[in-house]
C-alpha cells in the first residue's frame, strides 16, 4: 500500500481506489485491505470521506519518506539540556544531526540504569532496527553485560563506555591518552607539584584518566596530589568540585596547578579559585577533560582536553551502517588538547604564600 501511495504521489493524484480494487491490485483478501487502510488513516496518510471516496492527506509525502527511514532507537542517560556545559547534551545533538545528515529516524528514550535500557530493549527492539547507546555513570554487570550480548543480531553501538576485553560494539575516548596529554600539558607549563581532582564517579573512564596521568609524572619523578569529591552518579559535579577545593585551598600549601578530570569540575574549580583570591592562568593552572564550549567562552577561558564527539558519532554511524553479525568493533578515539588561557605561563608571586 505504502507503493501505490508513492506511485499516486509520483503522477500526482490524490484519490485512491477503491478497497475492493485495491484488493484485487495487490491481490489480497478485502478484509485484509481494510485492516490496512484503517491503519494508513490512523498514522495520518489518507483521509475518508463518505460518499466521495479515500484521499491522501497533505501530509502523506512527509510520512512516507520517513517510513521509509531505518528506525534507530537512542537510549542516552539524562541530561542537562545544555550542550555549551554538558557532555551528555554535545553528544545528544552531535547524534541528532548525524541522524538526519544519514537519513535514520531516530527515537530517543532516556534510561537511568542499565537494567532500564535491557527493558527497553526486549520491549521495542524489531527487526531492521538499530541502537546507539549513551550510558548512565553507573558500573556494568556480568549479568547485565550477558543479557546485552544476546542481541548480536541487531546493530547495536554502546558509546562511552570502556569495556575492556568484553566483545561488544563500542566507540569511546581513549580516556588514558587523554589523561597522559593533560599531564604533558602541564608539565610542560613548568608544574613540578600538581593536583588532580577526581570530580566524576569512580568508573573505568575516571580511573583511565587518571591512570594516564599519573604514568605521565611518575616519569617526570613527580607524585601528584589526587583529591577525591566524593562524587555519586546524580550528584552535581560543579558544585561537589567547588567545595571541595576550596576546603583544600583553605587548608595549607597551594598546588601549582590542577587537573579536573571533566569540565564540570574545572568550572566548580575555578569557583573555588577565586574566592580565595587566586586567578587560574596567573597564580595556579587549570586544565580540564571534555571540551564543552562554554569553556572556550568563560574568562579566562578554559585549557582542556577536548573529546572527539564529532569523530565517535561519525565512527559509531559507520558502524550501524556496515554491520555484520558477529563482528564487534572496539574504536578509542583520540582526544586533544585544547588550549586556553588557564594555562599561560606560571609565575610565582606573594599570593600562594601569603594564602598558605
Amino acid at each position: 500500500m505504502l507503493k501505490k501511495i508513492a506511485e499516486l504521489l509520483a503522477a500526482g493524484e490524490k484519490k485512491l481506489p477503491t478497497e475492493r480494487e485495491l484488493a484485487e491490485e495487490v491481490v489480497a483478501s478485502y478484509a485484509t485491505v481494510r485492516l490496512v487502510m484503517k491503519q494508513l488513516e490512523t498514522e495520518g496518510f489518507i483521509r475518508r470521506i463518505r460518499g466521495s471516496g479515500t484521499y491522501l492527506e497533505p501530509g502523506a509525502e512527509a510520512l512516507l519518506r520517513q517510513s521509509s527511514m531505518r528506525r534507530l532507537w537512542y537510549f542516552r542517560s539524562p541530561d542537562a539540556d545544555q550542550p555549551e556545559r554538558d557532555y551528555g547534551s554535545w553528544m545528544r545533538g552531535e547524534i541528532r544531526r548525524s541522524a538526519a545528515e544519514r537519513n535514520w529516524n531516530l527515537m530517543e528514550e532516556v534510561v537511568f540504569t542499565h537494567d532500564e535500557f535491557l527493558t527497553g530493549l526486549s520491549q521495542r527492539l524489531k527487526p531492521g532496527d538499530a541502537v546507539l547507546y549513551l550510558p548512565p555513570t553507573e558500573p556494568i554487570s556480568v549479568r547485565q553485560l550477558g543479557e546485552l550480548s544476546r542481541y548480536d543480531s541487531f546493530p547495536l553501538v554502546v558509546l562511552d563506555l570502556e569495556f575492556g576485553d568484553v566483545s561488544i560494539a563500542n566507540v569511546t575516548s581513549d580516556n588514558r591518552r587523554g589523561g597522559m596529554l593533560a599531564a604533558r600539558q602541564l608539565l610542560k607549563n613548568g608544574s613540578r607539584t600538581p593536583l588532580v581532582l577526581l570530580c566524576e564517579p569512580h568508573l573505568k573512564q575516571l580511573r583511565s584518566r587518571l591512570q594516564g596521568f599519573c604514568e605521565i609524572t611518575e616519569i617526570a619523578g613527580i607524585t601528584p596530589e589526587l583529591l577525591d569529591c566524593g562524587v555519586s552518579v546524580n550528584d552535581d559535579r560543579e558544585e561537589f568540585a567547588y567545595r571541595t577545593l576550596l576546603g583544600r585551598l583553605k587548608r595549607g600549601s597551594l598546588p601549582d596547578a590542577v587537573f579536573a578530570i571533566s569540565d564540570s569540575g574545572a568550572f566548580g574549580a575555578l569557583r573555588a579559585m577565586r574566592e580565595c583570591g587566586l586567578e587560574p592562568g596567573r597564580d595556579v593552572g587549570l586544565i580540564g577533560f571534555d571540551g564543552v564550549s562554554a569553556g572556550r567562552k568563560m574568562t579566562p577561558s578554559l585549557a582542556t582536553i577536548a573529546q572527539p564527539v564529532a569523530g565517535i558519532c561519525r565512527t559509531a554511524f559507520d558502524i550501524l551502517e556496515k554491520w555484520v553479525p558477529g563482528r564487534r568493533p572496539q574504536y578509542q578515539l583520540s582526544p586533544e588538547f585544547c588550549p586556553g588561557e588557564t594555562l599561560l605561563p606560571l609565575q610565582v608571586n606573594c599570593k600562594q604564600e601569603v594564602l598558605a
